[in-house]
């Protein structure tokens, strides 16, 4: 299953590559919103995973985009627990799943499945 992932924390990118590893899925990661745009159009990915403590993200405007993709893929968003308004706006927005990071991580291996 082709996954993108979105974050500029690179102990994240590594933690999420590693479990993407075990449950067989080709992860790709961007480092910007742009390259996550460029890369979800070309990859025309299953699974977005949207780190929403990443620079740029306005959850209302990229969620939509996402789903716009003719692919429309599943989208799961997670970010610090004490960014509440940023999770609510993910999950008013449209995402699958938004997590506070600490649920993101202990569920991540079935969020890949």
């Amino acid at each position: 299953m082709p996954a993108l992932l979105y974050t500029a924390d690179l102990a994240c990118s590594s933690k999420v590559s590693g479990a993407a590893a075990r449950a067989g899925v080709d992860l790709t990661v961007a480092m910007s919103v742009a390259a996550l745009l460029e890369k979800a159009g070309a990859l025309n990915p299953e699974l977005v995973i949207l780190d929403l403590a990443a620079p740029g993200i306005v959850p209302g405007e990229l969620i939509g985009q996402l789903k716009a993709l003719a692919s429309a893929p599943r989208v799961i968003a997670f970010g610090p627990h004490v960014h509440e308004a940023k999770l609510a706006a993910a999950a008013e927005a449209g995402c699958d799943a938004v997590l506070a990071r600490g649920q993101f991580y202990a569920q991540l291996e079935s969020l890949l499945k």
